[in-house]
């Protein structure tokens, strides 16, 4: 009760309001879990979904969701490989997934579709039940200078490449002997962080 309280009164405040005054509380906040009911409401104010510059125009997705497109045949195949384990996520929710994901290579052919994007999507869709405000936090979150995450799901994947290259190092730092058994077993970063990494965390490491 006392959280769902202090959760109450900064959404009544507003939440970007409030991220911007008590930057410092509201993160510890957020560490300690969002309450459900108000999980949307902030991840919206967390990517700044106000603030993104390039956002499909209202009106727009029911064209964007429906246009095949160049990814539409690689998106049909991934669906029914999301979130398999959870029973919830069925024909439905793969069908509005299908949209999003086509309406998002749609509108950015520049990044188009890649694997991973799908749980990235797919739980942007499970928090919302939402698919056109799905479509535009998925946009803010690849296309926004604040996240550009885009960089993971482009052509040759830049910016997967240099978390890799990144958490490397980090390993090298902090548990030399653990990266000395991987190079000797022949075990590349790629392979146990590539899914870790292009879904965000949704999957387990």
């Amino acid at each position: 009760p006392s959280e769902l309280s202090k959760w109450s009164e900064m959404i009544d405040m507003g939440i970007s309001q409030y991220m911007k005054l008590h930057p410092d509380r509201f993160h510890r906040r957020v560490r300690r879990g969002i309450p459900q009911r108000f999980r949307w409401q902030v991840w919206k104010a967390a990517v700044r979904l106000n603030e993104c510059e390039r956002l499909p125009q209202p009106g727009e997705y029911p064209t964007l969701s429906q246009r095949e497109n160049n990814w539409t045949p690689l998106i049909e195949i991934d669906i029914s490989r999301t979130f398999p384990e959870l029973r919830s996520f069925d024909a439905n929710w793969q069908q509005r997934l299908l949209r999003v994901l086509n309406a998002y290579a749609g509108f950015n052919p520049h990044v188009g579709y890649c694997q991973g994007m799908n749980f990235v999507a797919g739980l942007l869709l499970l928090v919302s039940d939402s698919e056109e405000e799905s479509l535009a936090v998925l946009t803010c979150l690849m296309d926004s200078p604040h996240f550009g995450l885009s960089g993971f799901y482009k052509e040759r994947l830049p910016l997967l490449r240099r978390y890799l290259r990144a958490c490397d190092k980090l390993v090298a730092e902090t548990v030399p002997e653990l990266r000395e058994h991987f190079i000797k077993e022949n075990v590349q970063p790629a392979v146990y962080l590539h899914q870790w990494f292009l879904t965000l965390f949704i999957n387990c490491f």
